[in-house]
């Protein structure tokens, strides 16, 4: 029997991964070494999953960075931001009781590029399955599609929603996605 040694040493390349990139993104000043250490340590975890046990160990791989990543969003987004937090400081004469707009801000900002571009991620990815099997694919094949298209498709769509300035403009994105994917979901059970 193999060793799950190299399986556990990737989830912890991952892990590492998550810790450095935010370290990174949480200073002032972004750091070009922690930068390439955290993606550094990501691509070798990747590699190391798939190493030792192939697509499985990808997919294991990338379900623990994806998970602490997704804590350390979580976390984040129960914190103001550093200018929102330097002005609640100095207001702190006010009521506490008040939600802070920074934190609700935050929470809107994981909620959009996490689990709503996760929603339309998954409508692109069953839009593009439907449009295999209608251009007369497997549906092995189709199937497969779908899991090739979500984990690339989600980053590439929280990262573009994260570098916009505009509250509108990111849910027009989010639901533009899902409502011209929602036509291919209809079809899915006549599909299969």
């Amino acid at each position: 029997m193999e060793s799950d040694a190299p399986i556990w040493i990737a989830a912890a390349l991952a892990v590492a991964s998550v810790a450095l990139l935010r370290l990174s993104w949480g200073k002032p000043h972004r750091s070009t070494a922690l930068n390439f250490g955290g993606w550094g340590a990501l691509l070798a975890a990747l590699v190391v999953g798939g190493s030792a046990a192939g697509e499985w160990g990808v997919a294991v791989t990338v379900l623990v960075a994806t998970f602490v990543a997704s804590l350390v969003l979580a976390f984040a987004a129960t914190r103001p931001a550093r200018k929102a937090q330097a002005k609640t400081v100095r207001t702190s004469h006010q009521s506490s009781e008040k939600v802070s707009p920074a934190w609700r801000s935050g929470w809107t900002t994981f909620t959009i590029t996490g689990p709503l571009a996760l929603i339309a991620s998954v409508s692109l990815a069953l839009a593009v399955r439907a449009l295999i099997v209608m251009a007369g694919g497997k549906e092995a094949d189709a199937n497969v599609a779908v899991l090739a298209t979500v984990p690339i498709a989600w980053p590439v769509l929280s990262f573009a929603l994260l570098m916009m300035s505009r509250r509108a403009r990111q849910f027009a994105w989010v639901f533009g996605i899902a409502a011209l994917s929602a036509p291919f979901l209809s079809l899915q059970g006549g599909l299969s």
